[in-house]
């Protein structure tokens, strides 16, 4: 009887175990989690049925184990692994309440315990035992169907085994001994934290030193029925900031940024075409020059004069033409540059490293909530906090950088406007 339900038992999680592999397509990524996380704990509370076991393999014994009804408390401490896989700890004392056997004359009352207990009544109550025990539990609606997080209903099977302390109350005897368990259950999550159970459950029992010692090895079966909670204790706050960075770097947001920096590029490459044909002409018209006659000549010098004067009122007032075609903006009387605009200052300085030529003047500007020489300073440091991000933050050459600041003197518009609160970014023509 004992091989026949071990037996059995054993084939339940194979199957269980090889029915996994065999799971739908297309399960949905489970996260991953460190040890600390997804824990439950909780109380339980068991009917255990112990049948009488008179002898083993035909030898009968006089001071047989007693059977009846346990009932008696547990905790259970359990670990999620995976989405359909779990580890847990149970410590379970299920004889607190029992029933008891009437006199027999085939059952002994050991002197010892009559001696030393005090008991000369050869009435003898049934068997107790305890146990500490570690179980595998697989769960089969996650294991022959997609995971799903929202599910509330499972059913699932364990086996395990563990270390029992018995009682045999006949011969006064307290065995240490091996437990291996088996069962099958159902779950429910009641909401995020709180789940109840119900399990059906087969033990069976041996002296320890019965595994590595001639005699008999299992000395009775149990048969349980367990309902029990679990308080999920949740993930720990390092899992939670590693999930919300795991978050970050999804596709979309990778192609966003990606396509950002396309138009940044196309403009630059627009802009360098741009000075390419001013210089083109330049050159053109100073080799126009050299074939004309002296007065030709200081036509063309006057042309070249003024061209040159056009590109120093350029480096003059670069102010009106920007290299980079948006600003970092800010909160009112703030210096400090948001997670959002972070965006733009990343994007100029992978600008910046593509184009290593490239030269820019960083601008700061404030709109007209203050007086003049507060709002020049605070212009200051949002310029200067900007260029520092570059440099630390994304490796720029400081030398091709430079700074400047110019409060409430310029503005777009009206100058409440809040466009006028920002950090510009201007070309330095050479």
């Amino acid at each position: 009887m004992l091989k026949k339900v071990s037996k059995l038992a054993v084939l339940l999680c194979m199957l269980a175990i090889a029915g996994s592999t065999y799971a739908q397509e297309e399960v949905p990524e489970y996260p991953q989690y460190g040890f600390w996380s997804n824990w439950s704990i909780g109380p339980n509370i068991s009917l255990m049925y112990e049948p009488d076991v008179k002898g083993f393999y035909g030898v009968k014994d006089p001071m047989w184990w007693g059977g009846g009804l346990n009932f008696g408390p547990g905790i259970t401490f359990q670990k999620e692994v995976d989405r359909g896989t779990f580890f847990r700890i149970r410590a379970n004392w299920t004889s607190i309440l029992n029933s008891n056997k009437g006199y027999d004359a085939n059952r002994q009352v050991n002197p010892w315990r009559s001696q030393w207990l005090g008991i000369t009544d050869p009435t003898i109550t049934m068997d107790r035992h305890a146990a500490i025990t570690a179980d595998y539990v697989l769960s089969l609606n996650n294991s022959f169907h997609n995971w799903d997080p929202s599910r509330r209903f499972s059913i699932y099977v364990f086996a395990g085994g563990g270390l029992a302390w018995s009682v045999n109350q006949a011969r006064a005897a307290y065995n240490w001994g091996i437990q291996f368990d088996a069962g099958l259950g159902a779950s429910y999550r009641v909401c995020d934290r709180s789940t109840l159970y119900f399990e059906l459950e087969a033990d069976i029992l041996g002296d320890a030193p019965a595994f590595w010692k001639k005699g008999v090895g299992f000395h009775h079966t149990d048969f349980l029925a367990t309902i029990g909670y679990l308080y999920h204790l949740g993930i720990t706050a390092a899992d939670k900031e590693l999930i919300a960075q795991r978050a970050l770097l999804t596709k979309a947001n990778f192609d966003a940024l990606t396509a950002e920096n396309e138009a940044v590029k196309d403009e630059l490459a627009q802009a360098k075409d741009n000075e390419k044909k001013l210089k083109d002409q330049i050159e053109k018209l100073n080799a126009q020059a050299n074939n004309v006659n002296k007065e030709e000549l200081v036509r063309a010098q006057q042309v070249s004069d003024s061209l040159n004067n056009i590109l120093d009122k350029l480096k003059a007032d670069q102010l009106n033409y920007y290299a980079i075609p948006f600003s970092v903006l800010y909160a009112n009387d703030d210096w400090h540059v948001s997670s959002y605009e972070m965006i733009k200052v990343k994007a100029v300085s992978r600008v910046m490293k593509d184009n290593p030529d490239l030269k820019l003047t960083i601008v700061g500007f404030c709109d007209y909530t203050a007086s003049d020489a507060y709002n020049m300073k605070l212009s200051q440091k949002r310029a200067e906090e900007v260029k520092r991000l570059m440099v630390n933050k994304y490796g720029i050459d400081p030398d091709r950088l430079k700074v400047d600041w110019k409060g409430k003197t310029v503005a777009f518009g009206d100058i409440h406007y809040w466009l006028n609160r920002r950090v510009s970014f201007y070309r330095v023509i050479e």
